[in-house]
């Protein structure tokens, strides 16, 4: 039916407003999990712990969840006001925002707070977590590679270039490591899946050489 009442473009309802709060969710919510890290290693030279980086994820997201509710609020209110056909519909963005600070004042936009809390935040702070476990996990494991027994004599200066070369290695594997894990934090529990990595091979990437 919503083919048939609004065609296409029915489909891509609300497209605008959540795009505008996720992209600047998913932002601020790193932001604050390195703000917040940054703070507790002021704090303490000890590593942090699994727990603890769950933690400061669950601050991180909290925090963005209360600044980033009233967006929220506005994308739902759009895209849900074609069940509600006895009332006025909001012409757009600035228009929901105005009518509901108006109508129903500054609370309207953190009615649901507390369910949006209870959704996200374990869930981000868990993915934190993870996150921060395999990231460890994972350098530290790469770390005590070494390099291959050599047969045969091999000269010194030869053993630093392979050394420089191996180095490299590791240092362009971790490069590529920390972003996948960062795309695959990069979800919630609208968007759960992660965004794909472009790959050398896909037309994307080769378009852009």
């Amino acid at each position: 039916s919503l083919a048939k009442d609004k065609g296409i473009a029915g489909f891509y309802t609300g497209w605008w407003p959540g795009i505008a709060g996720k992209i600047p969710s998913y932002g601020l919510t790193w932001t604050l999990f390195e703000q917040v890290k940054r703070i507790r290693s002021s704090m303490s030279d000890r590593p942090a712990k699994d727990i603890e980086n769950s933690i400061m994820g669950c601050i991180a997201s909290a925090t963005t969840v209360c600044v980033m509710i009233p967006m929220d609020t506005v994308k739902t209110r759009l895209v849900t006001q074609m069940n509600y056909p006895d009332l006025v519909p909001y012409k757009g963005i600035n228009d929901c925002f105005r009518r509901v600070l108006k109508e129903e004042g500054a609370g309207a936009f953190y009615r649901g707070l507390a369910p949006r809390l209870l959704s996200v935040v374990p869930m981000i702070g868990i993915q934190f977590g993870v996150y921060e476990f395999t990231k460890k996990f994972m350098l530290a494991k790469d770390s005590q590679t070494s390099l291959e027994p050599v047969r045969g004599h091999v000269s010194k200066a030869e053993m630093t270039r392979m050394a420089e070369e191996a180095q490299l290695e590791r240092s362009a594997k971790k490069k590529r490591l920390l972003q996948e894990m960062a795309m695959e934090v990069a979800a919630d529990d609208d968007q759960p899946f992660p965004a794909p990595y472009p790959k050398k091979k896909d037309w994307w990437a080769n378009k852009q050489k």
